[in-house]
């Protein structure tokens, strides 16, 4: 080999080396590895998660709550509406009057 190659060479790998350098501070070390859930801590947090058939019967309850609320509400708002009528007629009356 020539010295022109071998330059190339070294440049090469300089190149190499620097991308190399500059990844190294981003990696994991074995300490931060530990401080990492393990596969067991991962499935006991995972079995304590709410279930799709848990999600479904919650949705459904809150649907029926949802649904009694709301007519509570429309009878209030009769209730109220009623009320206001009755208001009305009586102003209206006293203002004939």
């Amino acid at each position: 080999m020539d010295t022109a190659m071998l330059e190339q060479h070294l440049e090469n790998l300089d190149h190499r080396l620097a991308s190399v350098e500059q990844i190294l501070p981003t990696l994991a070390t074995k300490d931060d590895l530990k401080s990492l859930a393990t596969k067991t801590e991962l499935e006991a947090a995972i079995a304590r998660l709410t279930t799709k058939e848990e999600v479904r019967a919650t949705e459904g309850n809150l649907r029926l709550a949802i649904t009694d609320a709301v007519a509570e509400l429309r009878r209030h708002t009769h209730v109220l509406t009623e009320s206001l009528r009755g208001d009305n007629h009586m102003l209206a009356a006293h203002a004939a009057a």
